[in-house]
C-alpha cells in the first residue's frame, strides 16, 4: 500500500485506533510515527551535521595556535598596526575615546 492510500484507510478507521495502528506500522517498517500527519523535521534531525567538516576546512591559522602557547603573540601584520597606533596617539591624531567624538557633543 502507498502512502496515500494507507492515509485514506486509516482516515476511515474509528480515530481511537489511528494513533497506535500508526505507531505498529511504524514499527515494523523501521519508520518515524507522525501521528498528527504535518511536518516533523524527522528528515531534517537525520541529516549528517556539517560542523566537523567545516572546521577541517577551516583550520586554525598559526596566530592562532601561537596565542595558546604565548599569550602575548602579535603577527607581523598586528604589530605594525600597534606601533602605527602609538605613533598616532602620540600626534594626537589617533581615534577618539569612546563617547568623545564630535558627533556626541552638541554644540549650544
Amino acid at each position: 500500500m502507498s502512502g496515500a492510500r494507507t492515509r485514506q484507510a486509516l482516515s476511515k478507521l474509528y480515530p481511537a485506533l489511528r494513533g497506535p495502528l500508526q505507531q505498529v506500522r511504524a514499527d515494523v517498517f523501521g519508520q518515524y510515527a507522525n501521528l498528527n500527519l504535518g511536518r516533523s523535521g524527522y528528515k531534517e534531525s537525520k541529516r549528517q551535521l556539517d560542523g566537523v567538516y567545516i572546521n577541517q576546512y577551516y583550520q586554525d591559522s598559526i596566530a592562532t595556535s601561537a596565542r595558546k602557547v604565548f599569550p602575548g603573540f602579535l603577527t607581523e601584520e598586528e604589530e605594525r598596526r600597534r606601533i602605527k597606533l602609538i605613533q598616532l596617539r602620540r600626534r594626537g591624531k589617533g581615534p577618539p575615546k569612546k563617547g568623545a567624538g564630535g558627533r556626541s557633543k552638541k554644540k549650544k
